[in-house]
C-alpha cells in the first residue's frame, strides 16, 4: 500500500518538475561595450565569460550563449587569394614573363585595398609594391617602377625591403628613393569614429583610440584599420598630401542586433535604438532576459561596469547594481555572484527601471572623448623611449638632466700605507 501511495505522489510530482524545468526562463549575456579607450576586448570577454559562468552556477536559467561573430573572417579568402598572386607573380618574374607578373601583383594589390579592415600587417603589401616595383624597371618603365617603390615606402619608411637585398642597383634606387621621401615635407592623418574609442591602426601600428591625429605622416597612400567598441573592424586607404590634413570616418555600418545594441552602448546611451536592438536580439535568441552594459575606468583604478537586464515579456530595461573590480578582474568573482544572485532572486523585478534615453555611466555623461595626438611610426609608450634616445644620441647624455659646469677636482692627499 505504501508503494502504491508512493508511485501515485510521484507521478503527480512529475508533471509539477516537468513544468519547473519549461518555465525556466533563458536568460543571454551581451558582450559589454568599452566606454573607455583604456578598456582592453579581453576585459570585456573576460567579464562575460565569468558573469555568464555565474548566472549557469545559479540554475535559475537556460543560459543562452550569444553567437561570437570573427572580425576578420570575411576577409580570408580575398586575402588568401591575394597572397597566392603575389607567390605567382614571383614565379612569373623568376621565368622572365614580366607582363603576366605585372598583371597578377595588380590584381594582388587590388585584393589588398579592399580588404584593409582583415590586415594586421601591411608589410606583405609593401613587398608586393616592390616586387611590381622590380618587374617594371625590368620593362623599361621607370616612372612606373618609381611610383611602385615610392607606395612601399610609403607604408614602411624604415622597413628593409627584402627585394633590395638581390641586387646592388635596385638597393641604390631603393636608397634615394627612401631618402627622398624623409625629406618630403610631412602631412597629418585624423581619424575619426562613430561610435568612438576605436581602436586604430596606421599601416600596420596601433597608435591609439579615436579621436586621433597622426602627426608627420609620409606622403603617399597609407592604409588605416579601426575595430570599433561594438565589434565591428573598418578599413581603407587613404592619401596623404604633404602639408595637408587628411580626414577618415569610420561608421558603423553593422545591421545585426548585437552590432547596433553595442554602437548606442558605446555612445554611453540606453535609447530607443538600443532597446529596439536588445529586443532583436532576445528575439532571435529566444530569451526571457537580456544581460548587457559597459566597461569604463574608475578613476584610473580598476573597471567599472554598468550593466542592465532586458525583459522581452515587458520590453522594459532595468539597471542593475553599479560593480567595481581591479582591471584584471582578479576580485571581480564576488562582484558578478552577487549580481546573477540579484537577477536569480528578483527576475523580470531586479534592479530599478529604466526611463529611455538614459545614460549607461552616470560617471561619464556630458564627457566628450579627448583627442589625442601621436607621431606616425611611433606606437604610444615607446614615444618617450624614443625622444629619450634622440636627447642621448643629440647630447651624450639624459635630456631634460643639466648638472652645470664641473668643479675643477683639488689636490688628490697622498695614499699612506697601514
Amino acid at each position: 500500500m505504501r508503494r502504491l501511495t508512493s508511485a501515485l505522489l510521484l507521478a503527480a510530482a512529475l508533471p509539477a518538475l516537468a513544468q519547473d524545468a519549461e518555465t525556466k526562463p533563458k536568460l543571454t549575456v551581451v558582450p559589454f561595450a568599452l566606454l573607455s579607450a583604456d578598456v582592453s576586448t579581453r576585459a570585456s570577454q573576460k567579464a562575460v565569460g565569468m558573469l555568464s559562468q555565474e548566472f549557469k552556477s545559479a540554475e535559475k536559467f537556460e543560459l543562452v550563449e550569444a553567437k561570437k561573430r570573427e572580425a576578420e573572417a570575411a576577409f580570408a579568402e580575398a586575402l588568401a587569394e591575394a597572397r597566392k598572386l603575389v607567390t605567382d607573380a614571383q614565379e612569373l618574374r623568376a621565368r622572365r614573363k614580366f607582363r603576366l607578373a605585372d598583371e597578377a601583383l595588380g590584381k594582388a594589390l587590388a585584393l589588398f585595398q579592399q580588404n584593409v579592415a582583415g590586415l594586421t600587417d601591411v608589410a606583405e603589401v609593401a613587398d608586393a609594391h616592390a616586387l611590381r616595383s622590380a618587374v617594371q624597371y625590368n620593362t623599361g618603365r621607370d616612372e612606373e617602377g618609381l611610383k611602385s617603390l615610392t607606395a612601399a615606402l610609403a607604408l614602411a619608411p624604415d622597413r628593409e625591403l627584402p627585394l633590395a637585398q638581390t641586387s646592388p642597383l635596385f638597393a641604390r634606387v631603393v636608397a634615394d628613393t627612401r631618402k627622398a621621401l624623409k625629406e618630403a615635407a610631412k602631412g597629418q592623418l585624423v581619424i575619426e569614429s562613430t561610435p568612438g574609442n576605436a581602436s586604430v591602426l596606421v599601416d600596420g601600428l596601433a597608435l591609439g583610440s579615436t579621436p586621433l591625429t597622426v602627426r608627420d605622416v609620409p606622403p603617399g597612400v597609407h592604409f588605416w584599420r579601426a575595430a570599433l567598441p561594438n565589434g565591428e573592424v573598418q578599413g581603407g586607404t587613404i592619401e596623404v598630401v604633404s602639408g595637408k590634413q587628411a580626414l577618415v570616418r569610420a561608421v558603423s555600418s553593422a545591421k545585426d542586433p548585437e552590432s547596433r545594441l553595442l554602437a548606442a552602448v558605446a555612445q554611453n546611451k540606453v535609447d530607443a535604438d538600443a532597446v529596439a536592438a536588445a529586443k532583436d536580439f532576445a528575439g532571435d535568441a529566444q530569451a526571457e532576459l537580456l544581460v548587457f552594459g559597459g566597461l569604463s575606468t574608475k578613476a584610473g583604478k580598476g573597471l567599472q561596469l554598468d550593466a542592465f537586464v532586458y525583459v522581452s515579456s515587458s520590453n522594459e530595461v532595468r539597471r542593475l547594481p553599479q560593480a567595481s573590480f581591479d582591471a584584471e578582474l582578479l576580485n571581480a568573482g564576488m562582484e558578478f555572484y552577487n549580481l546573477a544572485g540579484e537577477v536569480a532572486k528578483k527576475g523580470k523585478e531586479t534592479g530599478e527601471l529604466v526611463k529611455v534615453p538614459a545614460s549607461v555611466s552616470f560617471d561619464l555623461a556630458g564627457q566628450s572623448a579627448k583627442a589625442a595626438e601621436v607621431k606616425y611610426g611611433v606606437v604610444p609608450g615607446k614615444a618617450a623611449a624614443a625622444e629619450a634616445l634622440e636627447g642621448l644620441e643629440a647630447g651624450g647624455k639624459e635630456p631634460g638632466k643639466d648638472d652645470g659646469p664641473r668643479k675643477p677636482l683639488g689636490p688628490r692627499a697622498p695614499l699612506k700605507r697601514k
